[in-house]
This record gives C-alpha cells, sequence and structure tokens, in this order.
C-alpha cells in the first residue's frame, strides 16, 4: 500500500524544453529536503528559517555540492497549502536536463517521486477538497472549451458539493429521527411525522431531478459530440470540413473517391465541443477494396454520431442511392447540406425539390462559405438542444460517477417515499435512508475505498 505520508516530488509543468519549469514538492520533510539542496546566491544555506508564502532567490545544488541550476522557490507551510503538507515549488529553466537534474537532487535527499494525481489526492485525504471538487480539478486541466472550463470551476468551487452535502444532512437528521423512534415501537406509539418527511423527501427527488437532468450529455460535453460528414462522392464533403475547421486539413480533388479513411478534428462552436468526422463517398458496389473498406466506416460513424450531416450537390439531382439512404436517417439528428449553390442558377433549386424530406436542411457554398453561420447555427441547435445556455446558466454537469450514485439515490429515495406514505415499519425505512444517505457520501467522498480513489486520480498528470 503507498504511503501518503511521506514526501513526493514530481514535475508540474508539461515535460520538454521550456523558458521555466516547475518542479512541486509536498510532504512533512519538504522543507528539511529543501534546506538540503538550497544555497542562497551568497552561497550559504538558509538555516531552515523558511516564511511561509514567500520566495527565496538561489541555486540547487547537487550531492557535492554542485551548482545545478539558478531558481526561485515558493514556501508554504502547511496546512495552509494544497495539500494541506508542506509545499515547495521550484521554478528552474525548463530544459529537460536541468529539471532531470534538479528532480534527482530532490530524490537523492529523500523525496520519492509523484503518482499522477497524488498531489491532489492528498489534498482530498487531508480535508482541502472533497471527492467532488478534486475531479472538478482534473476537469480544468482537461477543459478544452470556454463552457468546459466554466463548469469545471464552479464545481471547484464547491457548488454542487454544497448542494449533495445539504441533501446528505437532511437525510442524515431525517434518518436519526427515524432510529429514535423505533424505541417506541414497542410501545405502540408512532411519533414519526410522516406527512413532513414526505414533504422532504419530495424536495429531495425534484433536487436530483434537476441535477440528474444533465447525465444525459455528460458524455458528450466533455469529449465532443460527434458529427458525420457524409454523402455521396464528390459532394464537397471534405470541402465544408475544412471550412468548418477553418483549415485545409482533409484533401480535396476533383477525383471521385479521393477520402478513404475517416478524419477527425475538433471544432468549438458557441461554447460546446464537436468532433468532426470526414468520411469516404458512400455509394453501392465498388471494385475498390480499400474505397470499399472506407465506406463501410462511412456507414458505421453514421450509426454512432450525434449528428448526420448529409452533404449533397446543390447543382445535380439526388441519385436514387443517396435518396434512399436520406431516408433511413433519423431526422432527429441529421442534416441536409446542400452544397455548391455559388454554382446554381438563379432558378436551380431541383435538389432542394427532388430532396422533399422531414429533414431539415441548409444550403452552403464551401467556396465561398455562404450559409456557413446558419450551418453552425443548426449543428448546435439539433445537437444541444438549448444545452449550451442551460450549461452555462446553472454550470453543472455530472460525470459517469456522479450520475450512477446520484441516480441509485434517486431510485431509493422513490422507495422511502412510498414506504413513507405507505406506512412500512420504521426498521424498513431506517435502512432505505441508510442506502440514500450511503449514496450522497460517496458522491462527495465521505464514504470511500481506496480502489475509487485509484480510479479517479489516475486521470491526472503526474505533477497535479
Amino acid at each position: 500500500m503507498m504511503d501518503y505520508t511521506d514526501t513526493i516530488a514530481a514535475l508540474s509543468t508539461p515535460p520538454g524544453e521550456s523558458g521555466i519549469a516547475v518542479i512541486r514538492m509536498s510532504g512533512a520533510r519538504a522543507l528539511d529536503i529543501l534546506d538540503d539542496v538550497y544555497r542562497a546566491m551568497h552561497g550559504r544555506r538558509a538555516g531552515r528559517k523558511w516564511a511561509h508564502r514567500r520566495l527565496y532567490h538561489g541555486r540547487i545544488v547537487g550531492a557535492r555540492g554542485e551548482p545545478i541550476d539558478e531558481v526561485m522557490c515558493a514556501v508554504m507551510r502547511a496546512p495552509d497549502t494544497y495539500t494541506g503538507e508542506d509545499v515547495v515549488e521550484v521554478s528552474c529553466h525548463g530544459g529537460s536536463e536541468v529539471v532531470t537534474a534538479v528532480l534527482r537532487a530532490l530524490y537523492g535527499r529523500g523525496a520519492r517521486p509523484a503518482e499522477p494525481g497524488e498531489f491532489t489526492k492528498r489534498a482530498f485525504l487531508n480535508g482541502k477538497m472533497d471527492l467532488i471538487q478534486a475531479e472538478a480539478v482534473a476537469d480544468l486541466i482537461h477543459a478544452r472549451t470556454e463552457l468546459q472550463r466554466q463548469v469545471a470551476h464552479e464545481q471547484l468551487s464547491g457548488g454542487l458539493s454544497r448542494s449533495i452535502d445539504s441533501l446528505a444532512d437532511e437525510m442524515l437528521e431525517l434518518l436519526g429521527v427515524i432510529e429514535a423512534n423505533i424505541d417506541f415501537v414497542d410501545e405502540d406509539i408512532d411519533a414519526f411525522d410522516r406527512e413532513a418527511a414526505g414533504v422532504r423527501l419530495e424536495g429531495h427527488r425534484g433536487t436530483l431531478e434537476r441535477l440528474l437532468a444533465s447525465a444525459a450529455f455528460s458524455r458528450p460535453f466533455r469529449e465532443g459530440y460527434r458529427v458525420a460528414v457524409v454523402g455521396p462522392v464528390n459532394a464537397g464533403k471534405s470541402s465544408i470540413f475544412n471550412r468548418l475547421l477553418g483549415e485545409s486539413r482533409a484533401i480535396v480533388t476533383e477525383i471521385p473517391g479521393t477520402t478513404r479513411d475517416i478524419l477527425r478534428e475538433p471544432i468549438v462552436i458557441e461554447g460546446l465541443l464537436f468532433v468532426l468526422h470526414d468520411t469516404a463517398g458512400l455509394r453501392g458496389e465498388t471494385g475498390d477494396r480499400v474505397e470499399s473498406i472506407g465506406v463501410n466506416r462511412a456507414n458505421e460513424a453514421v450509426q454512432t454520431a450525434d449528428l448526420v450531416l448529409f452533404v449533397v450537390d446543390a447543382t445535380q439531382p439526388p441519385s436514387d442511392d443517396a435518396v434512399a439512404r436520406i431516408r433511413e436517417l433519423d431526422p432527429r439528428k441529421s442534416l441536409l447540406v446542400l452544397n455548391k449553390i455559388d454554382l446554381l442558377e438563379p432558378e436551380g433549386s431541383r435538389t432542394l425539390h427532388a430532396l422533399s424530406t422531414e429533414i431539415g436542411n441548409v444550403r452552403v457554398s464551401a467556396e465561398t462559405g455562404e450559409g456557413f453561420a446558419a450551418l453552425k447555427q443548426e449543428i448546435v441547435r439539433i445537437v444541444a438542444g438549448g444545452v449550451s445556455d442551460r450549461v452555462a446558466r446553472e454550470r453543472i454537469v455530472l460525470n459517469a460517477r456522479l450520475s450512477s450514485l446520484l441516480g441509485a439515490a434517486s431510485e431509493r429515495v422513490a422507495a422511502l417515499k412510498a414506504g413513507v406514505e405507505g406506512n412500512e415499519p420504521l426498521e424498513i425505512l431506517a435502512l432505505e435512508a441508510r442506502a440514500v444517505l450511503e449514496c450522497y457520501e460517496e458522491a462527495t467522498g465521505r464514504r470511500y475505498h481506496a480502489g475509487l480513489l485509484d480510479v479517479i486520480f489516475s486521470r491526472f498528470c503526474v505533477g497535479k
């Protein structure tokens, strides 16, 4: 079992060449180790008179006293630190050999390499943050959109934790009342106010339903909504893919079947992350084995996509195969993109009429950019369905762990409420209330097991 009382050190900035690098050290011996490796610019030791929240300018030295690098050392004393322990952050030059030498000096004086996420794990174990806030640290590090950053920051500040803690406190109080009244059972006295308990439990159900409403878009919110750009060959799929990205990522030629495999690229629209999939042109039988594989992958992309952009050439009547494929699309998550409108004659609308369908459509020109503002609006409207505004307003998105726990809590609350209203024995109600409380406490980390922490903190980089 890992010892979480020793002293750890790790690079907290990304590895590689940079102007500076920050090496973090935390633990009971952090200041003693710093005293061993640090020399002031005049050459003397600091004498272990490290002041809290003070920067020290000096040098890190090796085992024989040889200078390694000129540094700035930030000293923070327990318990008023990120981890709750003594913490030192060494800012050195960012070359890989410099970083390696500084770390070697720290390890040689008794520190050990930190595990992924161990600094934040220690912060949790030392009561500096709860489990929801710890997970928000990872979300903040991995945020790729402004909205993701806002949500992570809100959850790091404790907003979601306070909501669940409040539910847990109320459930603990209710459990206490139920268990206290069990003592009166033998005297045939029921002093438990079931009506008041039912009202309180209804409040829990409402809060849980509001929180769980974000569960459905947890995966796409964090990983990105999958948008498959599909359609017949030479309809301009890759051109639309490139225009949405704002760069020439996919190869575009007049030769049919240029795209053989799926290209994936992220894009942010109105604060939401989307992952565009440029696919091979859809067609019937083809003698080209590689192209056939690409077509099969395009079909698979349609099945797994959150949104399908079916691109057709607005200047040409659609083929029977294209029409058949369009009829098979789910109108709720599909959009027809009529491309090349810059080449249409003023009266040209044959394609639009021929594709009369329940699926919405947008007319664009990948060549000129016309219609792309409307296309982006439609992408957000169809896929997000107002999620963007809602998340921005409430700043809550449950991850899979929280969704599972609060979903279980909601079911238990419903069972408990039914038991209260159905006049079930107090012993049964106590069991249900305890089960609900356990869900709440595991959500915030009041109750946890080592395996859970290992899973959560494995997402973190080493220096965090």
